[in-house]
């Protein structure tokens, strides 16, 4: 009676006629192997830029919910939510040596950083001009006239220094989208690229052994 294990055994790799690899195709192999090592770290780069918009975007979507509906807030989370899906989705397709879902990657981190420079310059302008920087005055005001039993400087350094926090916040969006999603559309960029010339110099029967996980 035929015996049948749980564990399938792994098919033995084949050289481009069908037969066994030699020497040579496992030195092709090992070159292909390093040459692409650099390339596919830029999947670990959209998985951690996955964590971090997600979770980020999740929390800035319900918070846009809470003390009166924030437009920009629910805009700003769920467009880091999408970027962050995007990005997991590239993950998976640099493995599989893609080179198209570079440019997608590269024109998401884009449009992520004009997001966040549009909406942290609007909620600069609109505590400088609008009822939110009123507001902030306010409770600035409020909160030095409790603390006046310590003394008119310190009245005075807590009625500048809160709106000093709220500028500092938003610059900090600011330069977010305008830093850090630039240098990683940068970096898709230049992966792009690389992958282009990987799968140009590489012969396509190694190129379909990496795309089927087989090495």
């Amino acid at each position: 009676m035929a015996k049948f294990s749980i564990f399938a055994k792994e098919s033995p790799l084949t050289a481009p006629d069908g037969g066994p690899l030699t020497q040579e195709h496992h030195a092709q192999i090992g070159e292909a192997r390093l040459r692409s090592s650099q390339i596919l770290r830029a999947a670990r780069v959209a998985h951690r830029q996955m964590i971090g918009l997600i979770v980020m975007g999740v929390p800035s979507v319900m918070l846009a919910f809470m003390g009166g509906f924030s437009l920009t807030g629910f805009i700003m989370g769920a467009w880091m939510t999408a970027a962050g899906i995007m990005e997991g989705i590239g993950e998976g397709r640099i493995r599989r040596l893609n080179p198209q879902i570079f440019n997608t990657l590269y024109k998401n981190q884009l449009a992520l950083g004009a997001m966040f420079i549009v909406i942290s310059s609007w909620w600069m302008l609109e505590l400088h001009f609008g009822a939110e920087g009123k507001q902030i005055s306010q409770q600035s005001t409020g909160l030095s006239q409790l603390l006046g039993g310590a003394g008119a400087g310190t009245s005075s350094v807590v009625t500048s220094i809160v709106p000093l926090i709220a500028y500092a916040a938003y610059g900090t969006v600011f330069l977010g989208g305008l830093i850090e999603c630039g240098l990683t559309a940068l970096y898709y960029r230049v992966r792009g690229r690389q992958m282009q010339q990987y799968l140009s110099d590489t012969p396509d029967w190694i190129v379909h052994l990496h795309r089927t996980g087989s090495i």
